[in-house]
């Protein structure tokens, strides 16, 4: 089962309706057969602009976090009860992808010579056909 972090915007409320909205979104994921991994609440914040939900304007909301792992079609069955709630303003799932060390995956790149010795014999062998024919112009402009 794949990995997702809801993030839910609640109205400013006071902490015992806080905890019920909190609850009631908790359990609407627990009813679609959701597995509750963690929370976080990051607190009351002003919001980045005004938004209106169910008729009223909020200036300010509470950012909670919620992580939880569940089957491919759960965000779709949870995003309809959440939209009915009266105390979420705002609701977003993200699918959390494991984070994987780039090298593990494909060969690393750093924008390093490959081959340090092939590359310096073509430097080498460059710079040494330049300094051949400027030698040559030398000597034809001598004459």
């Amino acid at each position: 089962m794949p990995t997702y972090e809801l993030s839910v915007i609640l109205k400013a409320l006071q902490r015992p309706q806080l905890s019920a909205a909190v609850k009631r979104c908790c359990n609407n994921i627990l009813d679609q057969g959701g597995m509750i991994r963690g929370m976080e609440n990051l607190g009351l914040k002003p919001l980045p602009y005004k938004m209106s939900s169910h008729g009223s304007k909020h200036y300010e909301g509470n950012y909670v976090l919620i992580k939880f792992d569940g089957s491919t079609h759960l965000p779709k069955l949870i995003e309809e009860p959440m939209k009915r709630d009266s105390a979420v303003i705002r609701q977003t799932v993200f699918a959390e992808r494991e984070w994987v060390p780039p090298c593990l995956v494909e060969a690393c790149h750093f924008g390093e010579i490959q081959n340090p010795d092939h590359e310096r014999s073509i430097w080498w062998s460059r710079v040494n056909r330049r300094y051949v024919r400027w030698e040559r112009r030398k000597k034809e402009n001598q004459c």
